[in-house]
């Protein structure tokens, strides 16, 4: 079986890559920021297409990638090839309002929000949700453009002065802020078994918790692409037992997504003292040391998941 790699940032991706070389496999890379095809020609020299693009769009980064990504996955369903994290787990992904949905026909809690057109949207929002309410892109990532609101007159005036932002299609969510015991965690899922659990303490008015091995890179070799993570000691990554009910959430999650790796996060809220879930990312992110947090090489668990799909096949 032929292997085709689909990636667009390199750093998140090298460790891996040479994971797979070193465990002999000869993978295709296909950088989709550089990426053609003959949109008639149904027919590739690969079988299996492992999707690793981030949905996250950035400033540093051309926004057209998120919507190539996605029209590339669409097309791979006419071609007929099998792909890890396929076309409706990248879209879901990508959408809040996706997500969201998601959540609600599983049963699970969620922030209440609700779907903007446009900016000015939001002020009628904050009527049915409240205060403190956050204004979110609806494609969004790293935190960006999140803002916090406390009062209708705030938001009147960030909006007059043109502060507030929505995603890079222009749509967005004005969504209920959970107050919660002040940790974010996560769980990721490999295949139908647990990856691995994390939780990471709060940082107050930071949006942005990113375990990707992206955060151990030098701000200052990569620019303003890492500005929204939390940096600090005090937000450094931990592992948590995650209980069987939620794991089982989690991996419904997943399934409804038709995602084979990927992680969920959620907050416990403190008024019901039981998880609310915020974010579904198809994107499965490496711990930086993982063999030290984790007890084990979260690259080479990857790569044996994909040798046995391949085997399966």
């Amino acid at each position: 079986m032929k292997i085709a790699f689909l990636y667009e940032h390199p750093t998140w991706s090298n460790q891996l890559i040479q994971c797979f070389r070193d465990n002999g496999l000869d993978i295709t890379l296909i950088n989709i920021a550089e990426h053609t095809y003959d949109t008639g020609q149904l027919k590739v020299d690969y079988d299996l297409l492992i999707n690793r693009v981030n949905i996250m769009p950035s400033e540093t980064r051309d926004l057209s990638v998120v919507f190539h990504t996605q029209h590339f996955l669409h097309w791979l369903t006419f071609a007929d090839v099998k792909v890890i994290n396929g076309a409706k787990a990248h879209v879901i992904g990508a959408s809040k309002v996706l997500q969201n949905a998601l959540f609600a026909k599983l049963g699970l809690d969620f922030p209440k929000a609700i779907a903007l057109h446009k900016i000015e949207d939001a002020v009628n929002a904050l009527d049915t949700i409240g205060v403190p309410m956050i204004v979110k892109p609806n494609i969004g990532g790293s935190g960006s453009y999140i803002a916090k609101y406390e009062s209708k007159q705030a938001l009147e005036e960030d909006i007059a002065k043109g502060n507030l932002k929505l995603g890079v299609d222009n749509t967005g969510l004005a969504q209920e802020y959970i107050e919660s015991d002040g940790y974010v965690y996560r769980v990721e899922i490999l295949g139908d078994d647990l990856f691995y659990s994390i939780r990471q303490k709060m940082i107050s008015d930071q949006f942005n918790y990113c375990v990707a091995d992206g955060c151990s890179i030098s701000t200052e070799e990569s620019g303003n692409e890492f500005g929204f993570c939390a940096t600090e000691n005090s937000a450094a990554v931990e592992v948590f037992d995650v209980s069987n009910d939620i794991l089982k959430d989690v991996k419904n999650i997943l399934r409804g997504a038709e995602a084979d790796v990927g992680g969920v996060e959620f907050f416990v809220n403190t008024k019901t003292d039981a998880p609310c879930y915020y974010d579904f990312n198809p994107y499965s992110n490496f711990v930086s040391n993982g063999e030290t947090l984790l007890g084990f090489y979260p690259e080479q668990r990857f790569v044996d998941f994909i040798k046995n799909r391949m085997l399966s096949e």
